[in-house]
C-alpha cells in the first residue's frame, strides 16, 4: 500500500517506520503524503492505542528533508513543500492518541521536527539530533522553531536552532528535547507504550487538548472543561 513508510499494527500499537533507509530516512513529497495519509486513517481507528514513528535501518530516525529533491524545487512548489510538512505535523501534533518518536541514530532538520511533533521522544544512547538548516541557508519550516520554543524555552531554542550544533542524547535530555534514553539494560520504549496503553483514550485526548491550548486559563470554559472530562469517565 506504501512506498516510503512500512507499517505494522499489533497489540494496540500502530508502527509507523520511515523506510528510506539508503538516504537516511529522509523525506520527500510522497513520504510526507504517505504520513499525511496514514494518520488520517489512524484518527478514526478505535483499535489504535499508541503510535510509535520509528526509522528503517539503523543510522537514522530520520535527515529530514531530501535535499536533492528540495533543491530541485521552483517558488511554487518550495511553497508546498512547506505547507504540505506543517500540514503533516500538525496532524501528528493534534492526534488524539499518544505518539511517540523512536529515535535510534540521526534525527536531525525535518526529522527532529517530527520527532517534536510527537507527544513524546524516546532515543538511544547513540543518537544524534540538530538542526542545520541555518547552515544551509534557510529555516526549520515545518513547525520545528515554534514546538522547540514552545519545549524547551527560548533560550534553548536560539542554542538549538541557531548555532546548529549536534547534539548527543544525554545532552538532548538534559535540555529536555528527549523523554527518555533507552539503554541495553532497559526498554523505555516498552514501559512507555505499556503505560499509555492503559490511560483511557478519552481522558488521554481531553488532557492533550488541554495542554496543548496556550490560552487556557482556570476559569469559566476552562473549568467546565475540566468537569466535562470528569464526567467523560462516569
Amino acid at each position: 500500500m506504501f512506498e516510503k513508510i512500512r507499517t505494522n499494527i499489533a497489540d494496540g500499537v500502530l508502527e509507523i517506520v520511515l523506510n528510506n533507509p539508503a538516504k537516511m530516512n529522509c523525506m520527500g513529497f510522497q513520504m510526507l503524503r504517505e504520513l499525511d495519509e496514514i494518520i488520517g486513517q489512524t484518527e478514526t481507528d478505535k483499535s489504535i492505542r499508541v503510535v510509535v514513528f520509528k526509522g528503517a535501518g539503523d543510522r537514522a530516525f530520520s535527515t529530514g528533508a531530501d535535499l536533492k529533491e528540495f533543491q530541485s524545487l521552483n517558488t511554487e512548489q518550495a511553497s508546498d513543500w512547506i505547507e504540505i510538512g506543517n500540514n503533516v505535523f500538525n496532524k501528528i501534533e493534534s492526534l488524539s492518541k499518544p505518539t511517540i518518536a523512536f529515535i535510534n541514530g540521526y534525527a536531525m532538520g525535518g526529522g527532529l521536527e517530527l520527532a517534536l511533533s510527537c507527544d513524546f521522544r524516546v532515543a538511544t544512547e547513540k543518537s544524534i539530533l540538530a538542526s542545520p538548516e541555518l547552515q544551509h541557508g534557510w529555516l526549520p519550516g515545518w513547525g520545528g522553531m515554534t514546538r522547540l520554543r514552545r519545549l524547551i524555552g527560548e533560550a534553548k531554542a536560539k542554542e538549538v536552532v541557531i548555532l546548529c550544533e549536534k547534539i548527543d542524547a544525554s545532552k538532548a535530555f538534559s535540555l529536555g528535547l528527549l523523554t527518555r534514553i533507552e539503554t541495553s539494560k532497559n526498554s523505555e520504549l516498552d514501559k512507555l507504550v505499556s503505560y499509555l496503553k492503559s490511560l483511557n483514550p478519552v481522558s488521554y485526548k481531553l488532557v492533550k487538548m488541554a495542554l496543548q491550548d496556550p490560552s487556557r486559563t482556570t476559569y469559566g470554559t476552562d473549568l467546565q472543561f475540566d468537569v466535562l472530562a470528569l464526567n467523560s469517565n462516569k
